[in-house]
C-alpha cells in the first residue's frame, strides 16, 4: 500500500472505532479539509468543496460547530495516544495564543524535536484559564484511570502552571510533574521553621528536598554560566522519586521546548496564525482536526522519509519533512514532468 492509502484506510479505521456513523461525513470531510492542508478561512474550505457556493459554506459551518464531533475527536486523540501504554509516559503542558483565545496544550514528547499535540482547553484569556483548566484536566485523568491504569503520567510545564491548586490536584491522581517556577518563589527549607520561607533564588543548592506550600517536592537548579542565554537557570519543582535523577530531570525537561516548536508549526505551516475564528468551539475542532492530522503524519509518514545527511542545523524537522512529503503525494502537476533525459540534451546543446 502507498503511504495515501494508508492514511486513507487509517481514517477509515478511526471512523469506524470512535466516531458513529451519523458522525462519519463530517468527520470525513474535517480530516480532507482541516487536518492536511493549509488553513485559508472556514468560507474558503466549504468553495473548495466544488458544489453550490452556499451549500458548502453551510456544511462547513455545521461540522465547526458540532460540540459532539469535537468531544469524540478528543476522545480518539488520547485514546490513540495513550489508552494502551505502559510505565511512565512524558507529556509536555503549555498554552499559546491563537488569536483572542489562550489555548493549553497537551503534547505527547518523543525526542524527535516536535511534541505530538492530543488534548487542548480554550478560554477567552489567560487570566481565567485555570479555572476552566483543573476542570477539563480532572476529566482527562478520570479516563485515563478508567482506560489506561498501567499508565503512569508525568507533565512537564512551564513556569505559569506552577500553582498550588493544579499539584494538588496533580497528587490526588498520582500524576508526577516537572515544573519550572519563579526565581522569587518561597518555599520552606528542611532545616528552618515552619512559618520562615526563603526566595528560591537564594538557594545554592542543586538538589534539594523543600516544601511549597503543603507539598512536599524537590528542587532542582540546573547548571548556569555567565554566557547563556537566560538570565538566570533554571528552577524545577517535581514530585518524582529519588530513582530519577537530577540530570534525568534536566533532559526531561529540555524537551519541553519540543511543544513551542509545535505551536509555531500549526501557527506558520498550517497557517493557524491568519485564522479569524472569534467562537471557541469552532477554535477548538480546528486544532482537534489539525491535531489528527499530526498523529496521521507521524504514524504513516515517518518511515517513508528520506534519511537527512545535512549538517544538524541545516536538517528539516519531521513534521516539517512530512509535511512537504505528503503536500508532493496530494498535489497533481498542472504540466506532464519533463524526462530526465530530455533536460540532458538541452543542457549538451
Amino acid at each position: 500500500m502507498t503511504t495515501l492509502q494508508k492514511m486513507a484506510a487509517a481514517v477509515k479505521r478511526l471512523r469506524t472505532t470512535y466516531v458513529p456513523k451519523a458522525k462519519a461525513r463530517r468527520f470525513f470531510l474535517g480530516v480532507e479539509q482541516f487536518s492536511l492542508s493549509e488553513f485559508g478561512s472556514l468560507n474558503a474550505a466549504g468553495r473548495r468543496l466544488g458544489i453550490n457556493r452556499w451549500t458548502g459554506e453551510n456544511r462547513i459551518r455545521r461540522l465547526v460547530t458540532d460540540v459532539v464531533l469535537a468531544d469524540q475527536l478528543q476522545y480518539l486523540l488520547v485514546s490513540e495516544a495513550l489508552a494502551s501504554r505502559r510505565g511512565h509516559w512524558y507529556c509536555s503542558l503549555d498554552h499559546s495564543q491563537f488569536g483572542p483565545f489562550c489555548i493549553a496544550v497537551l503534547a505527547v514528547s518523543h525526542r524527535k524535536g516536535r511534541a505530538i499535540p492530543i488534548w487542548c482547553q480554550v478560554n477567552i484569556s489567560e487570566a481565567g484559564l485555570i479555572a476552566p483548566l483543573l476542570t477539563a484536566l480532572e476529566e482527562l485523568f478520570q479516563f485515563l484511570q478508567s482506560n489506561a491504569p498501567d499508565l503512569t503520567l508525568v507533565l512537564v510545564m512551564d513556569r505559569w502552571f506552577a500553582s498550588d491548586k493544579l499539584f494538588t490536584l496533580f497528587e490526588s491522581y498520582g500524576i508526577y510533574f516537572i515544573a519550572r517556577t519563579k526565581s522569587d518563589k518561597l518555599v520552606q527549607l528542611p532545616w528552618d521553621p515552619s512559618w520562615w520561607k526563603e526566595p528560591i533564588h537564594d538557594i545554592s543548592h542543586e538538589e534539594l528536598p523543600i516544601t511549597y506550600h503543603s507539598h512536599k517536592l524537590r528542587l532542582i537548579r540546573s547548571d548556569y554560566q555567565k554566557d547563556m542565554k537566560d538570565p538566570e537557570p533554571w528552577f524545577l519543582l517535581t514530585n518524582l522519586p529519588k530513582e530519577i535523577t537530577r540530570r534525568q530531570i534536566l533532559h526531561r525537561y529540555a524537551e519541553r521546548f519540543e511543544i513551542e516548536e509545535a505551536f509555531k508549526d500549526v501557527k506558520w505551516l498550517q497557517r493557524l496564525k491568519w485564522q479569524q475564528v472569534r467562537k471557541p468551539e469552532v477554535i477548538r475542532m480546528l486544532l482537534l482536526f489539525v491535531f489528527v492530522g499530526w498523529w496521521l503524519l507521524w504514524r504513516y509518514t515517518d518511515k517513508e522519509l528520506p534519511k537527512q545527511t545535512f549538517h544538524p542545523k541545516k536538517r528539516l524537522s519531521w513534521f516539517r519533512q512530512s509535511w512537504e512529503y505528503l503536500q508532493r503525494l496530494l498535489r497533481t502537476p498542472l504540466l506532464p514532468p519533463i524526462p530526465v533525459a530530455s533536460v540532458q540534451r538541452g543542457l549538451k546543446k
